[in-house]
């Protein structure tokens, strides 16, 4: 038996189903990526950094600063 793992679009999966199924595939799980955004998300979230809402850690010292404060 063989696991395999891979990442394709999501308007492929059915295509990638479909063969794996042809192949005598017995077991098929597609897990979707929890983490993605949608493109209105993205969008919202470069804006925000952009006006300067964020913060912006450049160096580790920035980073160990940063979080020090929490």
């Amino acid at each position: 038996m063989a696991v395999l793992s891979f990442e394709i679009e999501e308007s492929e999966v059915s295509k990638i189903r479909t063969i794996l199924k042809a192949l005598g595939a017995k077991k098929l799980k597609v897990k979707e990526d929890e983490t993605k955004m949608s493109k209105e998300e993205f969008y919202e979230k470069l804006k925000r950094a952009k006006s300067g809402s964020g913060t912006i850690l450049e160096t580790e010292k920035d980073i160990h600063a940063f979080f020090d404060s929490l």
